[in-house]
């Protein structure tokens, strides 16, 4: 996995920026993206990334092993594979990753780490964390999806999920987990059946409101895009490389409720 460590709109404006990568080994990488002002048709044997002509290359800024030495309460064999990650937004040195132990465990370039530094249901089955996604009106909370079709919503602060929603996708594996951009207590989720789903906490946890299924088509992929005006609209890939832009009904948001306060609404009724 890859990701960037900055917002879309620091990408724009700098001239250096960081990535970070992830292998299955739990060895997570932090590079700085460098402008190069002199391009060489040789290229280089030295600089990551730089291809001849190339202007930007890699320079591996830390290296962290999130399976050791970080993490010695929990019971973590070599054959321990890591698979999703997501920087934390509070502390640009921590870092989430699931792996394939039913768990989310934190990273650091620091040598000390707040508890908890591991989040699983107490009776964890070793399942594979697929996806994991902070929320964005309140980073204080995160989702997961697991390879048997469970979500788990957890708070940073705890170390046992809050909520636990096991009947989402009747077993099938989740692929992809995100939280909406447009409401707090909103959230989408994809399965390895190219079934799509979408929750609103605020309405039901009980189902999801919506659920699409792209069978026949092969689904690869979906983002959500926010028009200046009206309900979100999600985009989805499919395997022949089309695209399809689906409107979010409008009955499907509560707009009448404070976001950064919606889903501690819903936490306040379910604990």
């Amino acid at each position: 996995a890859v990701v960037s460590t900055q917002s879309t709109g620091e990408l724009q404006v700098a001239a250096s920026f960081q990535i970070a990568s992830l292998d299955e080994a739990g060895i997570l990488i932090v590079w700085v993206v460098i402008s190069v002002t002199d391009a060489s048709l040789s290229g280089s044997q030295i600089d990551l990334g730089l291809r001849p002509g190339g202007r930007g290359k890699l320079v591996k800024s830390a290296l962290i092993n999130v399976n050791f030495p970080q993490n010695p309460t929990v019971d973590l064999f070599p054959e321990v594979r890591t698979f999703s990650f997501r920087q934390s937004f509070t502390d640009t040195s921590l870092y989430f990753v699931s792996t394939d132990q039913g768990s989310v465990l934190k990273a650091s370039r620091n040598q000390s780490i707040a508890q908890p530094t591991v989040y699983a249901p107490e009776f964890s089955p070793a399942t594979i964390v697929g996806s994991l996604d902070f929320n964005k009106f309140n980073w204080k909370y995160f989702l997961t999806g697991t390879a048997d079709g469970v979500i788990s919503l957890y708070s940073v602060d705890r170390g046992e999920p809050l909520v636990i929603l096991d009947r989402s996708t009747r077993g099938r594996p989740i692929r992809t987990v995100k939280w909406s951009r447009s409401s707090s207590t909103l959230f989408y989720v994809m399965d390895s059946a190219n079934k799509f789903y979408l929750w609103d906490l605020s309405e039901r946890d009980s189902t999801p409101l919506v659920i699409e299924s792209f069978d026949s088509r092969g689904l690869r992929s979906f983002t959500e895009m926010l028009p200046s005006a009206g309900p979100p609209v999600v985009v989805f890939t499919f395997k022949d490389g089309s695209l399809e832009a689906h409107h979010v009904k409008k009955s499907a948001i509560r707009a009448d409720v404070d976001n950064v306060s919606k889903l501690e609404g819903y936490l306040a009724t379910v604990l």
